[in-house]
């Protein structure tokens, strides 16, 4: 079951994190400073992510179809770097708002992401490109 495209779930879930923050805060003593470095960690991740599949020239849109398997760049060390990205700057925003209610919607975007998101796309992965998928599937983990 897929719910709708993740850059919307993205914003819709850093809209949530602010209206939980500035209505039902749950104050956690982080450094603000970290949660912005978090933040900027996950947009060079989605960026670079983003920007090495158009320059192998296949698709970066969630329902596309691929015509190349990715596995090299920040593809090496994630299956899904662009996803991991955008985790990242969802923890960064509940560190730099110093909220559980806002990394609880961390949570529930990493659900969300994984159980429906990764599961479609590794489904169409492992259809169109067989074996070379069992390859790097099995050698690269899906998160870290």
């Amino acid at each position: 079951m897929k719910i709708t495209y993740p850059p919307v779930i993205l914003l819709s879930a850093l809209i949530v994190q602010s209206v939980l923050y500035f209505t039902y805060p749950v104050l956690l003593n982080l450094s603000i400073f970290f949660g912005i470095f978090v933040v900027l960690l996950g947009i060079i991740l989605v960026y670079i992510s983003l920007k090495k599949l158009s320059k192998m020239e296949t698709t970066f849109i969630p329902d596309g179809e691929p015509i190349k398997l990715v596995v090299d760049g920040p593809f090496r060390i994630s299956r899904n770097p662009t996803y991991l990205g955008m985790l990242l700057i969802l923890l960064g925003t509940a560190l730099s708002l110093q909220s559980l209610s806002s990394l609880m919607v961390a949570a529930v975007f990493f659900l969300i992401i994984n159980f429906t998101w990764i599961k479609h796309e590794e489904n169409k992965l492992s259809k169109i490109f067989k074996e070379d998928w069992q390859d790097y599937s099995s050698k690269t983990r899906r998160w870290l």
